[in-house]
Parts: C-alpha cells; structure tokens; sequence
C-alpha cells in the first residue's frame, strides 16, 4: 500500500466526524441494501507490513446489546459482517485486539473498513455518510435519529425531518419526489410496505389519516431517488426507508406531551382574517426500551395519541366562516338551502364548521439473540384513526355541511426476521411479513340523498347531497410480504441473491351513484338578453329567447343529467365489490466488487413478474361493440432490469459516483380494481339525459319522470335506471361506463442515470452536487376507446366523438408510446462550528414531464383531469408535480446557558416556485362528454384571426388585457406552461433542558410553523397551483372547424392555501430516561 492503514483510518475518520457532527441530514449516497432493516461492515485485513491477511478474526460487538458477530477473512484478505443494527456504537476487534470504536452506522450501510493486525486507531465517530465504496451509489439522504428528535418535525411525521432535501417537495403531505407523483414512491418501516398500496391517499401512507407508525418508534430514516442495487423494488420515484429502535441492555424511554389551542394560531394572511372555533389540539406518548434477558432478550414499545381539528369550514361570502366563496353570496345560499328544504324535504346541513381528527399508533418490538450466529426479531404496529373530510372544497367549489364525510382507518401488521452468519462468507436474511389495512367513507348526513351538483356560468359548483363517491364505498386489503436475501463474499467479489415475493388480496367495494345517484344542474343562460334576469326560473324556462341557470333546473327539478349505479342485475351494490389477489414475484443477482484501492462497482440484475389467477367479468356486449375483451389483467407481465453503479474515491477530499438502471412500481392498484368494479355487469351504471331539460323530477306535471321507490324527488333516481340495471346480464350486459385494462398492457418503467460528486474542503466545509436524469418508458394512461375520430379542427386537431356502436365513456388503462424525460441537479452545502453553529443550505432545479398525472383512483377522472389536444397518444408535457426550483436551509445552535443544561434552536426555510397548472378551453365539440372544457388554449392572432369566431357574448377585450397580464403568446398554449407563484417559510423550534431529579432531564420547546406569517401577516403564503385544469373560454366549434369563442372568464392558476398559510405555535415537555 502506498500510504499506511493509520493514515487511511485517520483520513476516514475525520471525514466522518465532519459529516456526522455538522447536520444530520446527508445528502450524500450511502451503501444501501433494499429496504433493509440492517447495516453492514466490510473491507479488508492487512499485517503489519501492509499485505493482505488471510484467516484472521474480525469481531463486531453491538456495546447496546451485547450482540456479537464473528467471521474470518478469505484468502483475499476480504471480511465481511452483514445484519447489523442501525445505530452504534460498535467494538471492532482483530483477532481479539481492539482495533477501534465505530459510534454509529448510518441505516443500510455497509461500510468498507479496512482493519491491520496487531495496531489500533482513533475513534471514528461515524461511519456511513462517508463510505470510501457505495454498493448502491445514487442521489440520496439519509437521517439519524439525532435529525429525527430535533426537527421541527409539526406534524411528528419523518416527512418533517426529510423533506429539508431540496428535491424532496412536501405538498400537503404529499412527496412529489424530483417531479414525479407521490403514488410512484414507497415507504417502508422494518421491511413492510407503509405506502398506499391501493391508491386512494394523497399521503403517501395506506392511511389517509396520517403516518401510521409513532413518531418516536423510528431509529433512522433514509430516501433514495436512484439507488443502483438490485435488491430495491416498488417504485418509480423514491424509495423512503425507516428503521425502528430496538431494545438494549441499558433501559431507556421517553414521554411527551404537546399543545397548542385557537390563541396560537394567525387569523390573518394577505389581508383576508379568519375566525376559528374554539379548539385544542394535544399530541402525547411514550417510548421505552431494554433488555428482558441480558445480552439475549430485548424490547421496544411505543405510543403516540393525536387530537387535533381540520380547518374545513366553507362560506359564502361575507359569513364570516371559514374561507369563504367570494363567487357565491348569501341569497344564492339561501335559496339553495330553501329549495332542498321546501322542494326535496331535505336539510343539506347549512353552513360547514370546522372537522377533528383522531389517531392512536401502537409499536412493539422484540429482538432475540439466539447465538452469535443468528438472530430473530418481531415487529408489531396498529394504528386506528378517523378524521372528518370536505368532499370538494376547491375555491371554485361550496359544499353544505351534510355533503361531508367521515374517513376511517384501521391498520395492522406484524412481521418476523431471521438473520443468520452460516460461515464466513455466507449470510442470510429471511423476513415475512402481513398487513391488514381497513378503510370507511361514510357520509355526515343522510345516506339516501342523491349528489346534487349545481354550476353557475363561472364554472363554480355547488354541492348538496350524499358525495356520489361515498354512497357506497369500504375497501380492505391484506399484504404478505417474504423476502430471502443472500450474501455470499467470494475472494473479493460480495455476491448478492434472493427472491421477493408480495402478495397483495384487495376487497374493494366502490360502486358510485348507487344510493341517490348525481345529479347535474348546468348553466345555460351564456348569451341571455337581459330581459332574462327579470324573470324567474319557470319564466326563464317558458320562454324559448332565456337559457335557464344551474339553480333555476335545481328548483324546477329538471337536471340537466341523472348518473344511477348499482349492482347488475341485482340493484345491490355489494354484488358489484371488486375482490382480487396480485402477486409480485422478484428474483436478483448481483456483483459488488472494487478495483484497485479506489473504485467499487456493482452490477446487477432484477427481474419481476406478476401472477394473478382473479379476472374481470367478462363483457360479451363490450367486445361484440369493440372486437376485444375487457377481461385482461396484469398476469403474466413482467419486466428486466439492469442496473450499475460506480463509486471512484479520486482522492482523499472528492469521491465521485454514477450510475444508470431501470426501475418500476408505485402503480396503484386501485388501477386494476376499476376492471374489476366497472365491467358493464357487475357495477352497472347508467345515465338519464336531460340536457334540454324537458322533463322534471318534480311530480305532478305533465313531463313528469316516473321515479324509482317511493317516487321522493333527489332520493329516488328515475325508474328507467332502475331498470336498465335490473336488465343486466351476461347476455344483455352495459356496453358503456366499463373500465378496462389493455390486452397488451406492459408494466410502467424508468431508466434512470445519475452522476455525482462530494467535495470536503480541508476546513470542514462538504459540498455535494448531483445530476439525475431520467426516461419513461409504457406510461399509464387511460383512452376512452368509444371514441373515434371524426374531424379535425381548423388548426389541423382531431375532433373525437362516440362511434355510436362502441358505448361510452369506456376507459381503458393503456400504455403511451411517449417517452417523458426529467433533469433534476441538484447541489448542498454543509459545517458544523466549534462555536455552536451548524449550517445546511441546498438548491434543487428540477425540469420533469409526464404523460397524464394520474391524479385520481377513478378511471374517469384519470381521463378527464389532464389538458391536451388530443384523447388518443396525448403528448410528454411539464409535470403536474413539478416544482422547477426549490432552496432549502437549515441553521442549529447549541449552547448551555445555565449548568450543563443545554439549549438548542432550529430554524428550517425553504422557498420554491408553484407547481404547473394549464389554461384551457372548452371541449364540447371536441370529444363525446366535453361539458367542462380541458382542451389547450388557442390565443387568437387578433380579432379577425380565421381560425377563431368571436362572439357577440364573448369580452375580447378583456381577454386580451388578460392574456398580456399572463404573459401569453398567440397560438396553441402547452400544456403546465404557467406556474403558482412562489411560496416560502420559515419554521423554528427551540428546547431547553431543565435539570429534573439525579442524571434525569426534561425538556421544554416550542415549535412554530412559520414563523414568517407570525412576523407579517402578509409573509409566509402557501401558493399552489389550481388541482383542475383552468377554464378561461368557453368555445364550441363550428362545420368549418373554427373555434367559436362565446364567454370569457378571468381565471388564475393560483390557489393560495389560506389556512396552510397561518402561523402556528405548539409547546411541548418530554422527558428521557
């Protein structure tokens, strides 16, 4: 060797020390096993003259536990000691001499030591973030627990701790990782899948109402963006891993108590004042952990209780509740609450006041020692919770109080671990695992009372009624999870091996429009002479020159459509439950091995398949109209995937690092349950168009519907859709409102390729800087396979309507032929201070496209919520979920103001540009059911533009001084070109410990969730960009395909989160013992 073993220790040791002293929080790549529960130390052994020791004995001692690994070096010199806890600290010995202490290895680690006979070297205080060879190199982060106590952590939830990565965005909850959907990533704790398996959740967790493990139960927590090791799987976007405490052989614990109530909370934010109702909110819990049986035994619980209210309240304008619907004013309210009241002898619930919600978390672990060779482990985790929800509350939605409903879940899992050191180059790690997830919807107010929708010509909605999605809704699922994985060292190859194999049984019972069905009241009166508004709403009707309004057809009882579902054949919907098994089955291989002193390569193979043996009902009517079946599943796919990584420790200051794989998973399975649920039989749907409003629900006329049931208005749907669904059957089956899976559908895939750098500067300053790009590859989308193109627009657009013979509204879930690129650098710096300080500051570009985004669980809003220009092969545009630019920065202090009492203070910031929205037009003319418009805008090059009609009704105008003030071009617009504006804040925590009784502290902090609003009531605004797609023209198009411009409204892509916005202050008291 060129320089000795004591240099290389102490170079590796200081480096480390840096990074682990100064923050936390590295974004840095690690040396990472698969959603691993354990870390690993491996290198080589040399003598005292520097060659390579073969047969000597390298022992790892856990000092918490007592635990204690043994193995001997190969004839290369090589050792490696694999399952080891996360955490530290470690005894290192060769040939039963001490070589040193490592204080900690960071989760998933394997860290490559090299050891030298009969010497000894300093401490090194960690280990992990500075590995001299990554297994898995890649864009990263990882955290210790030491990140995890002291964050702000508001919510006590690990997405507070890792979200200071720049190109990790928190979006309500949800991590849109490098531009991607949150449904694409995977989040597990101790080898089981926490994630949202089934799809339904903006959290990323299968529970809706939260992280559904205790917050102090988590040891470690690690997010990788492209970890190039083939032991990863189920995700296209991040892969979140955590890790909990486990027992030691000293006992230890904590408990908390936090609070906070209305008088801590802001009331005001870019000049609008909120009033609340009188609330407390209390977060409290324990942990303890320690040995049963001494070196041997070991235990760990937790607990955690959450209360706490949703800001839900909606208002008309002027009300004083909540935030209020500058669009809808007091009169409009009351004459809809008076029609429901008089005309449908229904109480909608009046004005909605603010929700709770409840959760209780339950951990427990137990850690045996069965010898020095093998080691077991159980986990257990429940969690059971509720929380009141808005239906829609969009700023262009208002919803009566009875429209709410309330979200229930229960989770629970247990799993079970071996690992096992069979000899000295043979390891083992075996974990099986199950999961039980149950969820409820179930509207506030009376159950029977069909949706009611009324829009006014702004495109505002009111809704009344039972949600058409909650009428019928329970879904439970029940995961198995085992893993086999193998690590055999082989001179100084390490390879690895195994089988994964998850096993997914869904129940979905989903079935819409089944009790009380939707009704739709649209707006007709654009282009009214303004004698209209003189009349009333029967008048307006009678008279032929008057269009009537979305409220006037809700007092007359003449929807403009009626949607009824139920169970084929039958009317019940239970008979129309989706009920399914899918099985992943996983096999890899893998090389690790290094070349020279400097650079470590891993190269590998997974391969994935997926079985299930459960189909679709099949649809004779579908494929007569069609020419194929709706019954194919996802059986039989499955997909190879290769991946390499490089590691290059160029010199002792700058390591760099690279690689390129192919991933896939996240895919939600609530994709595949829309087959299922949605087969034209089974959950039979049907509508009643009214359009034209000729009949009436209302009864005693002489264009009276007969209704079903006891014939009430709003409750009962018409008979006629009783009876088409009584008239189901395998005969004589729906041809329309299927959803539906492509025949040759392949499963979702990305290439992902990384480059990397980390430079530590000799005065303790580390720099990071990485570039990820990325291709997609069979992106889901879905296609409404029932219409055909039937013209083209002016400006050389297909038009596309119903084929007449094929249905409607048959979606099917298909793969684009697009190929969807994203670039995401990203860079960080980071020091730690003699003086107490602590800085880490990050930046993130990220410039991502997609297909659709997927946005919904429901087939049909999958297919209606993107904006396009064409139904069929729609083209790679920006991101929904991308936020092009994102700072982040952290500043510590410590300091003991009285004794040896220390006080800490945190700020966290970050500040970033609004995701994408898109301006659109209408789409009546330009597909089947194009009522509300998501077609691209065309600007016209002027008035007399050829490919545009402008209207009499239409303000051009208007919509020229809105099109400069929005910075638009002439032409066809893209899709997500315009962005939220910017959002910010800055979050602070500060503790103090207080001396309590012997060696025992506690520890008093406050947390403040922006602390920017609390500075200026007009600071700290959360601006998000509008959820659907913004409609500023609505547009028909006339026989020679130009657009005919009839209304414009003035719209914004900005939606200002208001209640997100406000400041909030939460005390707190913890002791540790």
């Amino acid at each position: 060797m060129k320089k000795s073993v004591a240099q290389y220790f102490a170079r590796t040791a200081i480096a480390a020390a840096v990074s682990s002293a100064v923050v936390g929080g590295v974004f840095v790549p690690h040396v990472a096993e698969a959603n691993q529960q354990t870390s690993a130390i491996a290198g080589k052994v040399y003598d005292a003259e520097g060659n390579l020791a073969a047969n000597a004995e390298v022992t790892v001692v856990d000092l918490r536990s007592g635990t204690t690994r043994t193995v001997r070096s190969n004839n290369q010199g090589s050792y490696a000691i694999r399952n080891l806890a996360a955490g530290g600290p470690y005894e290192v010995r060769v040939d039963g001499v001490k070589q040193t202490t490592v204080q900690s290895i960071a989760l998933g680690d394997s860290y490559s030591l090299p050891l030298q006979l009969g010497s000894s070297i300093e401490e090194v205080l960690v280990l992990g973030q500075e590995v001299m060879y990554s297994i898995a190199p890649g864009p990263s982060a990882d955290f210790n627990l030491a990140d995890i106590q002291e964050a702000v952590a508001f919510e006590r939830d690990i997405k507070d701790v890792f979200d200071i990565d720049p190109r990790l965005n928190n979006q309500g909850g949800a991590i849109n990782c490098t531009g991607k959907s949150p449904r694409f990533n995977t989040t597990t704790l101790d080898g089981v899948r926490y994630s949202d398996q089934f799809g339904l959740n903006s959290n990323g967790y299968g529970t809706a109402n939260g992280m559904p493990f205790p917050f102090d139960a988590v040891e470690q927590v690690a997010v990788e963006l492209a970890p190039f090791d083939v032991k990863y799987g189920g995700f296209s976007a991040c892969n979140i891993n955590a890790v909990t405490k486990r027992g030691t052989n000293e006992w230890e614990g904590s408990f908390f108590y936090e609070y906070t109530d209305d008088s801590l909370r802001g009331d005001e934010i870019d000049g609008t004042n909120f009033s609340f109702q009188d609330y407390e909110e209390t977060f409290y819990g324990f942990d303890a952990r320690g040995a049963i049986i001494e070196d041997k035994l070991f235990v760990s619980v937790a607990y955690e209780k959450q209360e706490f209210p949703r800001f839900l309240a909606q208002g008309y304008n002027g009300s004083g509740n909540g935030e209020e619907r500058d669009w809808l004013d007091e009169a409009t309210f009351n004459r809809v609450r008076d029609i429901a009241q008089n005309t449908y002898n229904y109480n909608p619930g009046g004005l909605p006041g603010d929700g709770v919600q409840e959760v209780e978390k339950y951990f427990a672990r137990v850690d045996w020692n069965i010898n020095e060779q093998h080691s077991a482990a159980f986990v257990y985790n429940y969690f059971e919770g509720f929380q009141d929800r808005a239906s829609d509350s969009d700023d262009n939605e208002f919803e009566f109080g009875n429209h709410f409903y309330v979200k229930g879940d229960e989770n629970e899992t247990f799993s079970v671990f071996l690992n096992s050191q069979w000899t000295d180059a043979f390891s083992t790690d075996i974990f099986f695992g199950q999961q039980t997830q149950d969820d409820s919807q179930v509207t506030v107010g009376p159950k029977d009372f069909g949706d009611h929708q009324i829009s006014d010509a702004a495109r505002n909605t009111i809704y009344l009624g039972a949600d058409d999605s909650r009428q019928a809704n329970d879904l439970n699922y029940d995961a198995t999870y085992l893993r086999l994985n193998a690590e055999y060292l082989f001179r100084d190859h390490n390879i690895s091996f195994g089988y994964h194999r998850e096993e997914l049984e869904v129940f979905n019972l989903f079935v819409q429009h089944s009790n009380g069905g939707e009704y739709d009241y649209f707006d007709d009166t654009s282009g009214n002479p303004e004698f209209c508004d003189a009349l009333d709403a029967q008048g307006r009707f009678d008279d032929p020159n008057c269009g009537t309004s979305g409220l006037d057809k809700f007092e007359l009882g003449r929807p403009s459509r009626v949607y009824y579902g139920s169970g084929g054949g039958t009317n019940n919907p239970n008979d129309a439950a989706a009920s399914f098994t899918n099985t992943l089955n996983a096999v890899f291989v893998q090389d690790d091995f290094t070349i020279g002193d400097n650079l470590n390569i891993v190269a590998g193979l997974r391969y994935e398949w997926w079985e299930t043996s459960d189909s679709p009902r099949y649809n004779a009517a579908f494929e007569a109209a069609n020419g194929f079946r709706n019954d194919a599943t996802i059986d039989g796919t499955d997909l190879l995937m290769p991946r390499v990584g490089i590691t290059w420790d160029y010199n002792e200051d700058l390591t760099l690092r690279g690689g390129f794989g192919l991933y896939t998973g996240g895919n939600p399975n609530v994709w595949l349950s829309n087959s299922y649920s949605n087969d034209g039989i089974s959950n039979a749907q049907f509508l009643f168009a009214n359009f034209d409003g000729s009949q009436t629900l209302l009864p005693g006329q002489a264009d009276s519907v007969a209704l079903s049931g006891e014939g009430r208005p709003g409750y009962d749907v018409p008979q006629s859709l009783v009876d088409d669904v009584a008239a189901v059957t395998d005969a004589d089956a729906n041809d329309s409102f299927l959803a539906l899976v492509d025949p040759d559908y392949e499963q979702p895939s990305e290439w992902k390729y990384s480059l990397g750098a980390t430079y530590d500067f000799m005065d303790g300053y580390i720099f990071d800087v990485d570039y990820l790009y990325t291709r997609g590859q069979d992106m889901a989308y879905y296609v409404d396979v029932s219409q055909q193109l039937v013209g083209t627009t002016a400006i050389g657009l297909p038009i596309y309507d119903y084929a007449g013979d094929k249905g409607e509204d048959n979606f099917m879930l298909t793969n684009s032929n697009q190929n969807p690129e994203a670039h995401v650098f990203s860079v960080t710096l980071r020091k730690f201070f003699e003086n107490g300080f602590d800085i880490q500051a990050g930046y993130a570009y990220t410039d991502a496209e997609d297909v659709s985004p997927m946005t919904s669980s429901v087939a049909g809003s999958n297919f209606s919520n993107l904006a396009l220009n064409s139904i069929v092969e729609p083209e790679a545009a920006t991101s929904n979920y991308v936020v092009p630019h994102r700072f982040t920065a952290k500043i510590g202090y410590r300091t003991e103001l009285f004794g040896d009492n220390e006080t800490r203070i945190s700020l966290r910031a970050y500040a970033q540009e609004g995701q994408p929205q898109s301006y659109v037009m209408g789409s009546q003319d330009l597909e089947g059911d194009g009522f509300f418009g998501r077609h691209l805008l065309y600007v016209p090059t002027g008035a007399d533009d050829p490919n545009v009609v402008i209207a009499d009704s239409f303000d051009y105008a208007a919509f020229e001084a809105w099109r400069q003030g929005e910075g638009l071009g002439t032409g066809l617009q893209q899709r997500n070109a315009q962005h939220a504006k910017w959002s910010y804040r800055l979050d602070l925590r500060i503790d103090q410990e207080v001396p309590l009784y012997d060696d025992i502290k506690g520890l008093f902090y406050v947390k403040i969730f922006n602390l920017t609003n609390l500075l200026n009531s007009d600071w700290g605004k959360d601006n998000r960009a509008q959820f659907f797609s913004v409609q500023v023209v609505d547009s028909s198009v006339d026989e020679q395909g130009r657009y005919v411009f009839e209304e414009f409204t003035e719209r914004d892509i900005n939606d200002l989160n208001e209640i997100g916005s406000l400041w909030e202050a939460r005390m707190g008291f913890s002791v540790r013992f």
